[in-house]
């Protein structure tokens, strides 16, 4: 989990924790206590660099085919 932490801050990571702090103190200082909630969301994924659960199944590595000489092609012609 440290390694989580300290390692691996890219930009996407940086705009949510400045996000998840400026929704906090704004929300606090405005006692609108259900933003917090949401700006503490924010924070928390920054911190373990995670997304949202719908985003959680997609792989991370690039898929590339390698079998590029056996491609076949179907022409169709559309009719006028």
């Amino acid at each position: 989990m440290k390694e989580t932490i300290m390692n691996g801050w890219t930009f996407m990571r940086w705009l949510r924790l400045i996000m998840g702090t400026y929704i906090v103190f704004n929300s606090f200082s405005d006692k609108n206590y259900m933003f917090a909630v949401i700006g503490g969301l924010f924070i928390f994924q920054a911190i373990t660099n995670t997304g949202c659960a719908a985003c959680a199944n997609v792989p991370n590595k690039n898929i590339t085919q390698t079998d590029t000489e056996n491609i076949e092609f179907e022409e169709i012609k559309s009719e006028k």
